[in-house]
């Protein structure tokens, strides 16, 4: 049996949009699916009403992260603040993690936690993007 594993994140209303964006950032494969893509006939077997436009269901695989994802089914859904948890990517060399956490900050995110040297001895930060995800950079230093 083969087993994969996807961060999956529900976005109200911003999943084209944000996997576009990550898409930018991480490169890779991406496909996205709207409810309106779905034959009439299948759309009619969910129990909720459809936003045509809306994303059933996203994914981004690249050399550095699977993540999946759509827009909420509900339109009440909280939005996303990051303070629960955070997506973490682990660098093997400064210039690379810099070039991630630099691309989230030129984008429109924000600084939660500086990238600076860690008691642990690497460098460490948070920020958070401009859909609201955080994002934990562990960066291997020499």
């Amino acid at each position: 049996m083969s087993v994969k594993s996807y961060t999956y994140i529900s976005f109200p209303g911003t999943a084209k949009d944000a996997f576009e964006y990550y898409h930018s950032i991480f490169g890779g494969e991406i496909e996205i699916l709207t409810y309106g893509q779905f034959p009439e006939e299948m759309a009619s077997e969910f129990p909720f009403d459809l936003n045509p436009d809306a994303v059933a269901n996203a994914t981004l695989v690249s050399d550095v992260i699977s993540l999946a994802g759509g827009d909420a089914m509900d339109e009440s859904a909280p939005g996303l603040d990051g303070t629960p948890y955070s997506l973490l990517l682990i660098a093997e060399d400064e210039a690379e993690g810099r070039h991630y956490w630099d691309a989230f900050l030129d984008t429109g995110g924000e600084v939660v936690l500086p990238l600076e040297l860690a008691p642990w001895g690497e460098l460490y930060g948070h920020v958070r993007d401009r859909f609201g995800i955080s994002w934990a950079i562990n960066v291997s230093v020499s």
